[in-house]
């Protein structure tokens, strides 16, 4: 199963499907899975678990969009400062989560419109209107603001989401959700001109979230046994 999203995590589970490595950054995940050479994916690092020759393991990737695709795998060397495992696609290679092209998640982050565009005209804020983030992926948020925009606007936001790192970005309104009063709750957006720097740092606030949200629900879960 091979996919384009750029990885962001390799976690090798041990045939008890614990995980016994984890890494961000020092691998190269192989990209001739679809031919008949060895795949060999290669992490690098300090202190790895070491392995026998030919055990078998597990490896999850995690890319910047929120799938988890697990293989199978075999370790063909192990030292302490890099592991080799050739990797296999069976029938049984699975996709942990819901694969999509922009994985969402809500949360409660405050932003900043700088200016808008509407039509021809560019109207800049004397002070930032603040807005406030509801979701976040990839493509787009859901915000809303106590200043009314318009379907169609093009919105420069600016969101902390990361200390001392922010985001700053075109959002063009997609929709204006209304309750039932016709009073306007939110809007719809999708960004428009991000650059890979831009999706790498919302696809890596993305998952420090997710990861956030499984430790809390590990915690949860180790307290109701």
């Amino acid at each position: 199963m091979l996919f384009s999203n750029k990885i962001i995590k390799i976690e090798v589970l041990d045939k008890n499907g614990t995980v016994v490595v984890t890494s961000e950054k020092g691998f190269v995940f192989p990209k001739n899975l679809d031919t008949d050479e060895d795949s060999i994916l290669i992490i690098k690092g300090k202190n790895l678990t070491e392995f026998e020759r030919n055990e078998r393991v597990f490896v999850i990737v995690s890319t910047k969009s929120g799938d988890r695709i697990r293989y199978n795998g075999c370790v063909t060397v192990s030292m302490d400062t890099q592991l080799n495992i050739k990797v296999f696609t069976f029938d049984d290679t699975k996709v942990l989560q819901e694969r999509r092209r922009y994985f969402k998640i809500r949360v409660e982050e405050r932003g900043r419109a700088l200016f808008f565009v509407r039509g021809e005209e560019t109207v800049r804020f004397d002070v930032p209107e603040f807005v406030d983030i509801q979701d976040i992926n990839i493509g787009g948020i859901f915000m809303s603001s106590e200043y009314r925009f318009d379907e169609d606007d093009a919105v420069c936001v600016e969101i902390d989401l990361f200390t001392g790192s922010r985001l700053n970005g075109m959002a063009h309104i997609l929709r204006v959700h209304r309750d039932n009063d016709g009073n306007v709750i939110g809007y719809g957006c999708e960004f428009i001109g991000l650059t890979a720097s831009q999706e790498d740092y919302i696809g890596k606030y993305i998952y420090n979230v997710q990861s956030s949200m499984r430790q809390k629900d590990i915690v949860a879960n180790d307290m109701d046994d």
